[in-house]
């Protein structure tokens, strides 16, 4: 944590398994004041795992079964989609305003009801995509292809838990849903609200 405070980071490849202090701890100290990509490697490789990982705010979980090509892969990934983040970042954007929430691209922030929520790398993608296609359905694996840049998996859920955390953070139900609609079989939606119901 000393080192991640006193210098810039690319990326940071986490393991879960440390002494001390476990890896998801440190994301989650981690993940209060930076949004740096992560990628988890670790020997749990179980899905309550998986989803715990990503809950906490990884970029991308990754079994140590992995091959090396793989990680290597996946760190590519990761380094692409921050590196066209930061090349966004760099062109000017307007600010989005939709239904109470507000999106600076530039400043890579967003606010609900004038509220400030702090999201994760994946989440702010995820957000951005779904309310630039407001009122159409994204499916997983276009949604999975835009913000992290690997193969679509039959049963991945990934993006199922990001968008969970996504509404949470956003203070939206999925019952009754303000911002974002899941649409079954088909994926999620950004509920256009200058459209009538």
């Amino acid at each position: 944590m000393q080192l991640v405070k006193e210098a810039q980071w690319d990326l940071l490849v986490l393991d879960v398994m440390m002494p001390g202090i476990d890896g998801f701890e440190v994301l989650s100290l981690l993940r209060r004041g930076s949004a740096v990509p992560v990628l988890m490697l670790t020997g749990r490789g179980t899905e309550n795992d998986l989803v715990r990982g990503l809950n906490a705010g990884a970029d991308d979980y990754l079994p140590k079964t992995a091959s090396a090509r793989e990680l290597l892969a996946r760190i590519n990934a990761l380094l692409r989609r921050a590196a066209v983040q930061t090349k966004l970042a760099d062109t000017p954007a307007a600010t989005i305003a939709v239904g109470g929430l507000r999106i600076d691209p530039n400043a890579r922030t967003v606010e609900v009801d004038g509220t400030p929520v702090a999201l994760t790398a994946i989440e702010f993608s995820l957000l951005l995509s779904l309310v630039k296609h407001k009122g159409r359905v994204r499916s997983r694996e276009q949604l999975l292809q835009e913000t992290s840049d690997r193969r679509f998996e039959n049963f991945d859920r990934s993006i199922d838990v990001h968008i969970a955390s996504l509404r949470r953070k956003l203070g939206d139900d999925s019952r009754s849903a303000r911002f974002i609609r899941t649409v079954r079989a088909a994926g999620y939606l950004f509920i256009d609200s200058d459209e009538a119901p």
